[in-house]
């Protein structure tokens, strides 16, 4: 069993000298451009290819190797194996000169989510920000995670901030109002003909009532033209000409309610935030006295 375990030993001795050795034989190769001569691309391409090493490996030993050819207190941590390649790949993020032996010396001593709360504390006082902005550990490895990601997309290393920029990004174009509408414009201009902004309502408020009697879903065409012409913002504007700014709680309001045989053809249809929703329907009631039944942002409809 001692035997057994000696040899283990020196089997994870070796795993670490030879993170060690990788760490900085790639940085000497990215220097002499020796993975271009050889027909690569990238530093990546040629670690993943060439050495068959997984593309997170690679990606973290890459990253490592850079940042140890500028800090010589993290080469120093490689070499001497006080640090592995993993925790190391952990800090390079907020890892500068003033803060090396402390952040270093303290990824050393304690665990890999310790060490990910104190990254995250340090990047956050680097920042700028309008806003006060906390992320969770949870939130960093998923951060991490596309991080590793757009490395393989990209073919290079993205720093936190440019892979945060991205997945933003992703997000907006596939779910803001606005940048949906403009999608939805080019392709009917491509296929059929897109709606007319201009249309009518109806003409004939009795019929349509009662064609109407059962309120029908505004598809979804429609409430891509309400939002690229008022540009998913509320429309309503007060006595002094200001128009309101909220881009929250949006509803779709019928000029010509249904009931009275109001459609949704777009020209019906204006965009308002749920106060100015409720307050446009509260002026339109013949009720005396003063009435207050204005809904919280957010909150639904309820009979």
């Amino acid at each position: 069993m001692n035997s057994l375990h000696e040899h283990a030993l020196r089997l994870s001795r070796q795993h670490r000298q030879t993170e060690s050795d990788l760490v900085a034989v790639l940085g000497e190769i990215e220097t002499l451009n020796l993975h271009r001569t050889l027909g690569f691309s990238s530093l990546f391409t040629y670690t993943v290819s060439a050495l068959g090493l997984s593309e997170p490996v690679a990606y973290a030993l890459i990253t490592v190797a850079r940042k140890a050819k500028e800090l010589g207190a993290l080469n120093d941590a490689i070499c001497s194996q006080k640090l592995t390649v993993s925790r190391a790949s952990r800090i390079v993020a907020a890892l500068t000169r003033e803060n090396a032996n402390e952040l270093i010396a303290f990824a050393a001593s304690h665990t890999q989510r310790e060490t990910d709360q104190k990254v995250a504390r340090l990047s956050d006082r680097r920042t700028e920000r309008h806003e006060s902005l906390k992320v969770s550990v949870e939130v960093l490895e998923l951060l991490k995670k596309a991080q590793t990601v757009m490395a393989s997309k990209k073919k290079r290393d993205l720093k936190l901030n440019e892979t945060l920029k991205f997945v933003l990004e992703e997000f907006l174009n596939r779910h803001e109002p606005v940048r949906k509408a403009d999608r939805a414009r080019q392709r009917a201009e491509k296929s059929t003909p897109r709606i007319s902004a201009a249309n009518s309502v109806c003409t004939k408020p009795e019929a349509c009532a009662k064609s109407n009697k059962r309120r029908t879903p505004i598809a979804a065409r429609v409430r891509h033209i309400v939002n690229g012409r008022d540009q998913a913002r509320c429309t309503f504007v007060d006595l002094s000409g200001n128009r309101c700014s909220n881009d929250r709680w949006l509803h779709a309001h019928h000029i010509v309610p249904v009931n009275r045989g109001g459609g949704n053809e777009p020209a019906n249809l204006v965009t308002l935030c749920s106060f100015h929703h409720d307050l446009v329907h509260q002026l339109g009631f013949p009720i005396e006295g003063q009435v207050n039944w204005i809904r919280e942002p957010g909150r639904a409809y309820s009979h």
